[in-house]
């Protein structure tokens, strides 16, 4: 819900649900909350690539805010960077995301986490990793594999502790994290994944995607 105050929008706070959690599990693989004070700029924003995303931030990611927030984001493409962005100024969203959990500025920096209230319900729990794996995930096989292996990559130690959280309540085993240098600094992101059979088909089944990118490539053991 969402009203208008002194020509402001003023964003409404939706209760805990599987969606909400969803949406935090997006902003915490690819989304950010910028803040300028001295600008009183406070910005909601959310990134992808330009054509392998765009059908997932344009419909699926737009459509859940417009459910959880009665407003939809801007979007916009650097062409540069072969990078769309869904963004959107709005300090009272801002301030709901950060009362729920999420962090300004840079997650590596700030080692952010999946919220508490996200363990309350297995159903929370779910959506959130769903978020994650559509932005920050990738589905592949492996030399050898006809079937593709489901991938989490972090550089953020808490988030990653936090997965392996996840993981762990829901049942899921997840191989060792292993990492390399990301290209645009010298964090170190790790990567882990579910590659047995009874996981992927477990994931499948309870997970699943909304990115349709991952539901294109993705092949059942």
């Amino acid at each position: 819900m969402m009203g208008n105050i002194n020509n402001e929008t003023v964003v409404l706070a939706p209760e805990k649900s599987p969606k909400l959690a969803e949406f935090i599990g997006i902003m915490l693989g690819d989304g950010n909350l910028y803040l300028n004070k001295k600008k009183a700029v406070y910005n909601i924003r959310i990134s992808g690539h330009a054509t392998q995303d765009k059908k997932y931030l344009v419909e699926h990611v737009n459509a859940l805010t417009e459910h959880l927030f009665g407003i939809k984001f801007k979007y916009y493409k650097d062409k540069k960077k072969d990078t769309l962005y869904l963004t959107l100024g709005c300090k009272s969203l801002f301030i709901i995301l950060k009362n729920y959990g999420l962090k300004e500025g840079n997650k590596v920096k700030n080692n952010v986490k999946i919220p508490d209230w996200i363990f309350e319900n297995d159903e929370y729990i779910k959506a959130c990793i769903r978020g994650l794996i559509d932005t920050d995930g990738a589905v592949c096989p492996i030399t050898g594999r006809k079937y593709t292996y489901i991938w989490f990559k972090s550089a953020v130690p808490n988030l990653r502790k936090s997965f392996e959280k996840s993981m762990e309540i829901l049942n899921y085993k997840i191989a060792k994290w292993c990492g390399n240098k990301t290209k645009k600094s010298n964090n170190i992101a790790y990567q882990t994944y579910i590659g047995n059979k009874l996981g992927i088909r477990k994931y499948y089944k309870e997970i699943g995607f909304n990115n349709p990118k991952h539901t294109e490539r993705f092949k059942l053991p």
